[in-house]
């Protein structure tokens, strides 16, 4: 018998003692007392603490669940809606319903908590909800668990695609919040902080190489290097099993004894400048490994003459390169930038730090950890000194907040962007705003200022004749003519060169655009079979890289949902949507979660 089957039989016996009447009665035994300090637990195995920290009483599943469902909502539940959600194969759900209230209540000892219709939660003052503190800074990640963990109510669709949703919402936050004080506690020396956090990261996603390359990088720094090589034997031997493939080069770079290996000599001041100025030339022209080269060497001598500042910038240079000129080392170039930042500030150099700042913005906005982008990217606006940065930031503000769903709010820090863009004359900031608020103009439906903003955008590339970065406005200008009811074949070829120029530069990201906007060409013109086959293509591209672009991927999955409901493969749409809301909300994007929830829903009703 199932879990979910104990739930229903305890309501089936018990609820028809707690009339409206018994509830009423409940409650004024409840008002005896007024307790302070509760602690609920959702996070892990779930419990009520009282302020003495003892374990109050909480029967059954269904029980947890509601409480779950009430403090998790954005607003007040009607008590038919939650009933339905949590009771549907019940003779008197409400009456359920009511039992499982009382049950809470006399956990919380609080009359007025979980009362009324529609339910106000109303807590007793001084609680503390541990799912409520995860985005505070004090909060402590390295204590908690999966949301209502050993909890499988027997309930409707519509509330285990609730439950789906909070889950991998809660569990986005938990692994971004191990990330940054993984980072954090590496770039302060705590290397015995940051392997503990590691480690707690590798356990939350054992798929997951960036969680592996942080815990590599955290036991070399701490001098563990055996350590770190079976680490990484071991995850190699795991990704070789699970996933058919090893992971990337960066899990093996991330146990280097020093960034630049072997070391030089000790330089001079005008050396390290001279090997970060060379590094960025190679880096301009294209020669991603000599540029990267350059600028390890150069960290080393920085940092061998114990210079925090020469330090900060030679960091902030090498994490920005290893950001944005190589796929894959996100995080080794996260952690040099929070290092960067660390050094900045001990020197005094806000234009240092605003900088280190601004980029780790954009690693977090990439990956959709949207919250902590929005942080690193406050602070940033903070310290900026220089309109040249200050265009920088704004332009990645709007990234993260369009893939947000803050279209509007998105679209204007592109605009600021562009004007300190201008009036600084630095064109490939510009080139970047204008393609990359594109997208977020198609987001808004605003076509007509998508395909101006795109063709400017495409202009300057040709003047500037910064081809690598062509791929992305060819290809959301040509959805944007989709839309626009343009012929779809009169298209192709121009995406098609776009896609073979992408591959020629190996950016995984561009070759998933360019896939996906041919998917939506032959989408156009009822070729679902074709479709389907460039977003298999696209989204096997876009996940080659650790580093991979979240909402980019997002859409290319709420694509082929699309496409498996045109093809009357309902189960596949199922099943792809199942993953979608999982995804999206991890990537905080709500709008494909409630597409994707309907979806699952309605195939759930129609078994």
């Amino acid at each position: 018998m199932r879990h979910g089957d104990l739930d229903m039989i305890d309501c089936l016996t018990l609820h028809h003692t707690v009339s409206v009447q018994d509830e009423a009665t409940a409650v004024s035994n409840a008002r005896k007392i007024n307790p302070m300090g509760l602690q609920i637990q959702l996070l892990g195995k779930p419990r009520i603490l009282d302020a003495n920290g003892r374990s109050q009483a909480v029967r059954g599943h269904q029980a947890w669940a509601i409480l779950a469902r009430a403090l998790l909502s954005r607003g007040p539940i009607d008590r038919r809606s939650l009933a339905a959600e949590l009771f549907p194969e019940t003779v008197d759900p409400l009456g359920s319903l009511r039992w499982c209230l009382a049950s809470i209540r006399r956990a919380l000892n609080s009359a007025e908590s979980l009362c009324g219709d529609p339910i106000e939660c109303n807590l007793p003052e001084g609680t503390v909800v541990d799912v409520w503190r995860l985005e505070e800074a004090e909060f402590e990640v390295e204590r908690t668990g999966n949301l209502l963990e050993g909890i499988e109510p027997r309930c409707s669709p519509e509330f285990s695609t609730w439950l789906l949703v909070e889950r991998a919402r809660a569990a986005g936050l938990i692994e971004e919040r191990i990330r940054q004080h993984t980072i954090q506690a590496l770039s302060a020396g705590d290397h015995r902080r940051a392997i503990q956090l590691a480690e707690l990261g590798a356990r939350h996603g054992p798929l997951d190489e960036s969680a592996h390359i942080l815990l590599v990088r955290s036991l070399t720094l701490a001098g563990r290097y055996k350590a770190a090589l079976d680490h990484i034997e071991a995850t190699e031997s795991t990704f070789r099993a699970e996933l058919g493939e090893k992971p990337s080069a960066a899990l093996r770079s991330a146990a280097r004894r020093t960034i630049s290996s072997p070391p030089g000599g000790v330089s001079p001041e005008a050396v390290v400048n001279s090997l970060m100025e060379s590094g960025l030339a190679a880096l301009s022209a294209g020669a991603a490994d000599a540029g990267i080269d350059c600028l390890r060497r150069a960290v080393a001598d920085a940092e061998r003459l114990k210079d925090r500042q020469l330090s900060a910038k030679a960091m902030l240079e090498l994490g920005i390169a290893l950001v944005h000129s190589v796929r894959g080392y996100d995080d080794e170039g996260a952690i040099l930038l929070r290092q960067s930042i660390e050094l900045a500030q001990q020197c005094g150099s806000a234009t240092i730090a605003s900088a280190g700042f601004r980029e780790l913005g954009y690693v977090e906005a990439l990956a959709g950890r949207r919250p902590a982008a929005a942080v690193h990217l406050a602070k940033a606006v903070e310290l900026a000194e220089d309109g040249d940065n200050l265009a920088g930031i704004h332009a990645v503000m709007g990234f993260n907040l369009v893939d947000w769903g803050k279209v509007d709010e998105g679209l204007e820090h592109y605009n600021i962007s562009l004007e300190y863009a201008r009036g600084t004359r630095n064109r490939r900031r510009e080139i970047w705003s204008l393609g990359l608020g594109g997208w977020g103009m198609l987001a808004a439906d605003r076509l007509g200022d998508a395909d101006l903003w795109l063709t400017n955008c495409l202009t300057l590339i040709e003047d500037q004749r910064w081809i690598a970065f062509r791929p992305w406005p060819i290809s959301v200008l040509c959805e944007s003519k989709i839309r626009q009811k343009n012929d779809p074949k009169a298209l192709r070829p121009e995406l098609e060169n776009a896609f073979a120029l992408s591959c020629q530069l190996g950016d995984p990201c561009w070759e998933a655009a360019v896939a996906r906007a041919l998917a939506l060409s032959y989408a156009a013109t009822d070729d679902l079979s074709r479709a389907m086959e460039w977003l298999v293509e696209a989204r096997k591209r876009c996940v080659r890289e650790t580093d991979k672009f979240a909402a980019l991927l997002v859409t290319i999955l709420a694509d082929q949902v699309e496409v498996s409901l045109r093809q009357g493969q309902s189960a596949q749409a199922d099943t792809m949507a199942r993953e979608l809301v999982s995804l999206a909300a991890r990537a905080h994007m709500d709008t494909h979660i409630i597409r994707a929830a309907e979806l699952i829903g309605k195939h759930a009703r129609g078994k």
